[in-house]
């Protein structure tokens, strides 16, 4: 399984994040540290776990107010003293109490890594969401739940991986997977049936759309 790679720190004990990072790497993580939390201003933090050793309320009330504002990420881990108070609902966060014991914080980041993969099989597409493993679609304003067929979970997979979109000839090559051509109507029926699915209106495409001969989905 591929580890998170963007676990951020910032510490100011350097003893103590050498024992952290001892710890995730020898698990298969990989951790960066930076000076302060101002410093994380050039980065972009999508998926990602922040790890930040607080030592007074302001700081953590500044914090909140700077990520708020910047980032869009995942979660935050905060090391901190038993009596400071946490006050925000804009932020994902868990709080371990120093002293801390590495093994629970080491559990809580791979059951965040468990959620990363789960996050990343399910895909938006217009208003819906797709989920490639329990081939089907959610719909995000009804919450009803759309089987989709063997071949159109496929289709639906092939083309995410198609950023810069694909011929007709690579959607039969590798979703039929024929070496002799088919004809044009059959892959075109199950383009329209997966429309029906996805789009509000099938006969003007919005996500599974075609350009100059090849088909995109847009995300």
């Amino acid at each position: 399984m591929t580890k998170v790679k963007n676990i951020v720190a910032i510490f100011k004990r350097n003893l103590l994040y050498k024992e952290l990072e001892k710890l995730l790497k020898k698990e298969g993580f990989e951790i960066s540290l930076k000076k302060n939390f101002k410093s994380l201003a050039k980065s972009k933090f999508q998926n990602s776990i922040l790890i930040f050793e607080i030592f007074s309320e302001k700081e953590l009330q500044n914090i909140f107010s700077f990520l708020k504002n910047k980032f869009n990420f995942s979660y935050c881990i905060f090391i901190m003293d038993k009596h400071m108070k946490i006050q925000s609902e804009n932020v994902n966060f868990k709080a371990f109490v120093q002293p801390i014991i590495f093994n629970d914080l080491l559990r809580y980041i791979q059951t965040l890594e468990t959620n990363f993969d789960k996050e990343k099989l399910k895909v938006k597409l217009g208003n819906k969401l797709y989920d490639h493993t329990n081939f089907k679609l959610i719909d995000c304003n009804k919450g009803d739940f759309i089987k989709l067929t063997d071949l159109e979970n496929k289709l639906l997979y092939f083309l995410l991986s198609k950023n810069d979109g694909c011929t007709k000839s690579e959607i039969l090559k590798n979703v039929w997977e024929h070496k002799t051509k088919l004809e044009t109507h059959t892959m075109e029926s199950l383009i329209y049936r997966l429309r029906k699915k996805i789009e509000d209106d099938p006969n003007q495409p919005r996500v599974l759309i075609q350009i100059n001969k090849k088909y995109y989905l847009k995300k």
